[in-house]
């Protein structure tokens, strides 16, 4: 890279410390930001040329992320190091590529982390068989990333934190995917599965790390946590319950692992987070309004995250004001002919009102959602399905992107304030949809085109 070779003299003056830059093709935005620790360290200007440098000072080594406005990344940045990478938004991950001193090194990582994506198929198909198969055939697959980061180092002279990184990214998709094997498995109820597993199926636990400084912000561990805590819970659960199957919508299994976490983490960045990502989960998943209550106040007694506690009660009463009888929010949309409209008004029947972002990880829901749309308009036509992009985007982007995936431009919107309308509507997960009348009247908040009762939801609109 060019640019790399105007930078690199500066490896000489970096004193212990370390420069990062990049190209970025088809940027999201104008700039970078550098982040760690969850903290944002510096917001960094692309050039005319979409480039940019950064030096850092009081430079500490590990795992930074970037973030260029709709995507993050992580890359390990060590002391001297003077690293660039060349990436196209297109395909983010794909594409990107690192060059410079700590090329091998984050190249490497991210050849893994894009193998795992690669297996991901793989992985779910094995996770159809019996235990032991399954163990076996997961085994393979590790013992193969295991012989890459061999064959690694004996080739590069590499450093601790590297390795733990490495290391932890084959171990905890590997531990993520024995934890997942129960809630993934077709052929019986979880209790069942858990009974039959062979004695020492989850041996690994004994040797997890809760509270890693190191990994807090790596995405396999954290993964790894959250699906991890959905398990000890569900065993839990069923110690005490007559449940034998998997709902995350249950207030006492999410009591059981708001009680898990809080016991076993000591990390409060670690604990707090994954306290919050259980909260927001199960407040958009339950339809109760007592039990989102119930929680809050177990939440507010275990989080001391002064900020998220505050989300978090925003959120519950904004499910308050969204509950199935009241109004719809006011808010404004934008249509494909630039003209700002009340979303109120674009509902003239019975509608769907469904969202999506153009985010990577979103990238097949965009296709997904709109073809199930389309589908379902055909069989109901009495029924308005309306499309609203969450993202703050031009009408000009949304009929590209809309093009390039080959849809079309019909009942697609915009938001005029995405940020204030996704927190008004509370539009998470992205795959949830409303369900309205013809007189914008909420009749269900929390669809989801996907499930098998869907359509009945639909009769039940028409007949209204």
């Amino acid at each position: 890279m060019s640019f790399f070779s105007c930078e690199k003299d500066k490896k000489a003056s970096l004193d212990g410390n370390a420069f990062f830059g990049g190209e970025i093709i088809n940027p999201n935005s104008n700039f970078v930001i550098i982040l760690k620790d969850n903290k944002v360290l510096d917001s960094v200007y692309l050039d005319q040329n979409n480039r940019f440098s950064y030096t850092f000072k009081d430079f500490e080594p590990g795992l930074f992320r970037f973030y260029d406005g709709k995507e993050f990344q992580s890359v390990l940045i060590q002391p001297n190091d003077s690293l660039m990478f060349r990436l196209n938004t297109i395909e983010f991950d794909e594409s990107l590529v690192f060059t410079g001193i700590g090329e091998k090194e984050n190249n490497f990582l991210i050849d893994l982390f894009l193998l795992n994506d690669k297996l991901q198929d793989s992985v779910l198909k094995i996770s159809q068989l019996e235990p032991d198969e399954f163990e076996e055939k997961l085994d393979e697959i590790r013992n193969q990333k295991l012989e890459k980061l061999k064959s690694f180092n004996e080739k590069n002279k590499t450093t601790e934190i590297f390795n733990t990184l490495a290391k932890a990214k084959i171990d905890y998709n590997y531990y993520y995917s024995k934890e997942a094997y129960p809630f993934i498995n077709y052929r019986e109820n979880e209790e069942q599965i858990f009974n039959e597993l062979p004695e020492n199926f989850y041996n690994y636990r004994k040797d997890i790390d809760y509270n890693s400084n190191i990994l807090r912000e790596y995405r396999p561990y954290v993964s790894f946590l959250r699906v991890h805590f959905n398990n000890l819970a569900l065993q839990q659960h069923f110690k005490h319950s007559e449940d034998s199957t998997y709902n995350n919508k249950s207030l006492e299994y999410n009591i059981d692992k708001f009680n898990l976490i809080s016991d076993k983490i000591n990390d409060t960045f670690i604990k707090n987070r994954l306290l919050y990502y259980n909260m927001v989960k199960f407040i958009n998943g339950s339809e109760n309004d007592k039990d989102y209550e119930t929680l809050l106040n177990l939440f507010k007694k275990k989080s001391t995250n002064k900020d998220q506690i505050v989300k978090a009660s925003k959120l519950v009463n904004t499910y308050k004001r969204l509950k199935p009888g009241n109004t719809l929010p006011d808010v404004t949309v934008i249509n494909k002919n630039d003209e700002f409209l009340s979303i109120k008004k674009i509902i003239e029947k019975p509608s769907v009102i469904y969202f999506w972002d153009v985010s990577k990880r979103y990238r097949y829901h965009l296709k997904d959602v709109h073809l199930k749309a389309a589908e379902l308009s055909k069989k109901y036509p009495e029924i308005e399905f309306i499309a609203i992009n969450v993202n703050n985007i031009s009408t000009r982007e949304q009929a590209d992107i809309l093009q390039r995936n080959r849809l079309p431009f019909i009942n697609e919107y915009h938001f005029k304030s995405p940020k204030k309308a996704v927190e008004l509507l509370a539009i998470s997960p992205i795959n949830k949809v409303f369900l309205v009348d013809k007189k914008g009247n909420i009749v269900n908040p929390k669809g989801n085109m996907f499930d098998i009762k869907f359509e009945n939801e639909l009769l039940a609109l028409i007949n209204k």
